[in-house]
């Protein structure tokens, strides 16, 4: 897989170099936006940097070096890929653009694909690919692109949601390969791996692990980090230290208040009460003796 670096514009609110402050907060949007692109980055088995630099002195460009030197620095022990820096826009205007030193054909390829996602995601116009002499893009040694994802100064503000800004970036970085090509359908969706659930297909938005157990139409399911649903699969929760398993249908196995459910997988017999968890090293309501491996002891 390859690597990417992904940098977050300016310095924390607040500090010398910090973004514009309008009706969005440049800095703290572009550090909601990076940390959610690194997220679905690493969930989809690619490996990421994530740069941040929060304070700088009052030399206003001093952390644009720095973000510079920290990604050469990274490329030295590591192949990377593309350096992608986040911002947010001012000046009174509409839609997403990409920044390219122009010396890269890989930065313009990555750059035009990044501006469609978020032109499409965000329904906003399509500002496009344009050539500056930037620190971070003419400083930094592999390909690189910096993405003004809309306006913070305008009626683009109402369209801010970092989630479906940072899944438009990584779909312009990589594209949906884990998943099936063609639309999308609301819902479940399936391919050759497994089922995935996307209550926002426009957005290609879809359920992973981060969002815990997830209820749909009355049954309960969970996703592993790339957003397959868990099939035939034990699930173990860390936090209560109990078992749960998911059926072939990808759905939690439970039973009723007044009776166990009962399962056998792998030739062993085990026992489900109503909120799904497995029992063990107790008796169940309908009498039967449990190890405290969770089998039945006959």
């Amino acid at each position: 897989m390859s690597n990417f670096i992904i940098a977050v514009g300016h310095t924390a609110s607040g500090n010398v170099g910090c973004g514009v402050i309008d009706r969005l907060d440049e800095s703290k949007c572009t550090r909601e936006i990076g940390a959610l692109v690194t997220q679905y980055l690493k969930q989809r088995g690619y490996g990421v940097n994530l740069l941040r630099i929060d304070k700088s002195n009052s030399y206003s460009c001093q952390d644009c070096y720095e973000r510079a030197n920290q990604a050469n620095e990274i490329a030295k022990t590591t192949d990377i890929k593309l350096y992608v820096e986040i911002h947010i826009n001012a000046g009174g205007g509409s839609g997403p653009e990409v920044l390219v030193f122009g010396k890269s054909e890989v930065a313009n390829q990555y750059a035009a694909k990044v501006c469609n996602e978020l032109s499409s995601a965000l329904n906003l116009p399509n500002r496009g690919v344009k050539i500056r002499n930037l620190i971070v893009l003419n400083e930094t040694i592999m390909p690189a692109i910096l993405v003004e994802c809309l306006f913070a100064d305008s009626d683009d503000a109402n369209k801010y949601n970092p989630e479906v800004i940072a899944r438009a970036i990584v779909n312009g970085l990589i594209g949906d390969n884990d998943y099936c090509d063609g639309e999308w359908k609301n819902g479940w969706n399936h391919n050759d791996i497994g089922w995935w659930y996307s209550p926002d297909p426009i957005n290609k938005y879809y359920y992973t692990s981060d969002n815990g157990w997830k209820e749909i139409e009355g049954e309960w399911y969970i996703f592993d980090s790339r957003g397959y649903a868990l099939q035939n699969s034990w699930y173990h929760d860390e936090g209560d230290k109990v078992w749960y398993y998911l059926d072939d249908e990808c759905k939690m196995v439970r039973g009723s208040k007044e009776k166990a459910l009962w399962k056998c997988i792998n030739g062993k017999c085990y026992a489900f009460g109503e909120d799904g968890k497995m029992y063990c090293d107790c008796v169940t309501p309908d009498g039967h003796n449990i190890s405290i491996n969770g089998e039945w002891i006959k």
